[in-house]
C-alpha cells in the first residue's frame, strides 16, 4: 500500500505525506460461546484472562484494567452500547452491575471513561509495527492511547532507536486525561489529532465541540498542525451525498482553524471513496473562501516550538506580504520549520514550501495552506528558477522570499526579499 501511495503522488506530481497508525493498547472482552444478553440491574463478573466466559461472567486479557479502575468507576463496553458500574474490586476480579443492557458478543472494546489506565501507550506490537514503518519509509507516525506528554518522549525516543531520529510524531486526542494535559502534550508533539469517535464515547457528547475547540486553539498557540478526524462524512459510506449536519461540520472545522480533516471508513470501506474525498476537497474550498482564519489565535514566541528570532522574521515576511500586495511567500526550508511557522500565523498569500528535501516536502502536505515545490538545491537563485520553470508563480507577480539560518546551514544567511518575478 505503501508503495501503491508513493507511485501514484509521484505519477501526479503531487507530495503525500504516508501516516502511520499505531494501535496502542486494546481492551477489549473475550470471548464468548454465544452473544450475551444483559439488562439493566444484572450482575457481571470480568475476569483477567484469555479464556471464554458464559452467563455473568466475561474475561479481559488486559492486566492494567485490573489495576486502574475503582468502585463506582463506569466501564462502557462495544463503544458504549453498553454501560456498566463497578461495584467491587478484587486482583484480577471486577465485580459489576449492568447500568444500560444489550446484547455482547465477542471481542468488544472496553473503555473506561475519565479514568487513567496505568499502562505505556506503546505495546510490543507497536515496536515492531514502527520498525517496519520505518523500514517502508513512512513520512510520520500517529500514536495511540496518549494521556500525558511522557508517552510523547517515549515513543519519540522509540523512532529514534528504529533508526529515524526526525520522524514526526502525531499525538491523538482520544482520552479525557490528554485533554487535561493538553498544553504539555502539544509542547512536545510535532502534531495533534482530534479522535472524536473515541472522545465521544470517553466524554459526554455535548462536551466534545468544546474539547475539539480547546484542543485546536492550544495547537494553533503553538504552531503545531490539527487533524480533526472521526465521522467526518459519515453517511456517504453507503450514500453519495452527506447530510447538512456532516457538511456544517466540516466547515467548522475550517472556521476554527484545523489543518487537515481526516477521512476514515468513509474511505476505507465506504461504496465510492473517490466521491467522497472530492466532496471534502469542494467543502473545505468553500469554508476557506468565506473564512478569515487568520483572527482570534495570536501566537506567542513564548508558546510556539521555534526561536523568537525565527518567529519573527516570519511575521515581518507576513506583513511585507500584506504590504506588498505579494501572491505567495516562499519559504526555503530544509526540516519545515519555516513554512510551519508561516502557516500558523495564516496570511493571506499562499505559501510555497521550496526544499531539496523530498521528506520534507511530503511531511509538510499535512500543514495548512503549504505547496511544497522540490528544487535541486537551497540556494534562492535555483529558487527562482523552479517556480517559473513549475510554473508555480506566474511573471508579473510580487513574492517574498524567507529563510531562515537553521533552514539553510551554517553557509547562510537569514533573508527576506521581496521581488516581481
Amino acid at each position: 500500500m505503501c508503495r501503491m501511495v508513493r507511485a501514484e503522488a509521484e505519477a501526479v506530481g503531487r507530495h503525500v505525506l504516508v501516516l502511520q497508525d499505531l494501535g496502542g493498547p486494546k481492551i477489549r472482552t473475550g470471548q464468548v460461546p454465544a452473544p450475551l444478553a444483559l439488562a439493566g440491574g444484572d450482575a457481571l463478573i470480568i475476569e483477567h484472562g484469555t479464556g471464554a466466559g458464559g452467563p455473568g461472567r466475561i474475561t479481559c486479557a488486559f492486566a492494567p484494567l485490573f489495576s486502574s479502575v475503582t468502585p463506582g468507576q463506569h466501564l462502557l463496553l462495544d463503544d458504549g452500547r453498553i454501560r456498566l458500574v463497578v461495584k467491587d474490586t478484587a486482583p484480577g476480579r471486577l465485580l459489576t452491575m449492568v447500568v444500560e443492557g444489550g446484547v455482547l458478543d465477542s471481542r468488544k472494546g472496553i473503555n473506561v471513561p475519565g479514568g487513567v489506565i496505568r499502562t505505556a501507550a506503546l505495546t510490543d506490537k507497536d515496536l515492531d509495527d514502527l520498525r517496519a514503518g520505518v523500514a517502508m519509509g513512512v513520512d510520520a507516525v500517529a500514536l495511540s492511547f496518549v494521556q500525558s506528554p511522557e508517552d510523547i518522549v517515549q515513543a519519540r525516543a522509540a523512532v529514534r532507536a528504529a533508526g529515524a531520529a526526525d520522524m514526526p510524531i502525531v499525538a491523538k486526542i482520544e482520552r479525557p486525561s490528554a485533554v487535561e494535559r493538553i498544553d504539555e502534550i502539544v509542547g512536545v508533539s510535532d502534531a495533534v489529532m482530534i479522535a472524536r469517535g473515541d472522545l465521544g464515547i470517553e466524554l459526554p457528547l455535548e462536551t466534545v465541540p468544546a474539547v475539539q475547540r480547546r484542543v485546536l486553539m492550544a495547537a494553533r498557540r503553538r504552531g503545531v498542525p490539527v487533524i480533526v478526524a472521526t465521522e467526518v462524512l459519515e453517511s456517504m459510506r453507503s450514500s453519495p451525498r452527506p447530510t447538512r449536519a456532516e457538511v456544517t461540520d466540516a466547515a467548522h472545522a475550517v472556521d476554527e482553524g484545523a489543518d487537515a480533516i481526516m477521512l476514515s471508513g468513509e474511505t476505507a470501506v465506504g461504496r465510492d471513496p473517490v466521491r467522497v474525498v472530492s466532496t471534502l476537497a469542494a467543502i473545505i474550498a468553500e469554508a476557506e473562501r468565506g473564512t478569515a482564519i487568520s483572527g482570534g489565535i495570536r501566537v506567542s514566541s513564548d508558546d510556539v516550538i521555534a526561536s523568537r528570532h525565527g518567529l519573527a522574521l516570519c511575521e515581518a515576511a507576513v506583513a511585507l506580504a500584506d504590504r506588498a500586495g505579494a501572491t505567495a511567500i516562499v519559504a526555503v526550508t530544509k526540516a519545515g520549520m519555516t513554512p510551519r511557522l508561516l502557516s500558523a500565523l495564516r496570511p493571506a498569500a499562499r505559501i510555497i514550501a521550496a526544499t531539496s528535501n523530498a521528506r520534507t516536502a511530503a511531511r509538510l502536505s499535512l500543514v495548512w495552506g503549504v505547496s511544497a515545490m522540490l528544487t535541486p538545491a537551497n540556494q534562492l537563485p535555483a529558487v527562482r528558477e523552479a517556480l517559473l520553470s513549475q510554473t508555480l508563480v506566474p511573471e508579473g507577480d510580487t513574492i517574498v522570499f524567507v529563510a531562515m539560518h537553521a533552514s539553510l546551514g551554517r553557509e547562510a544567511d537569514n533573508y527576506l526579499v521581496v521581488e516581481r518575478m
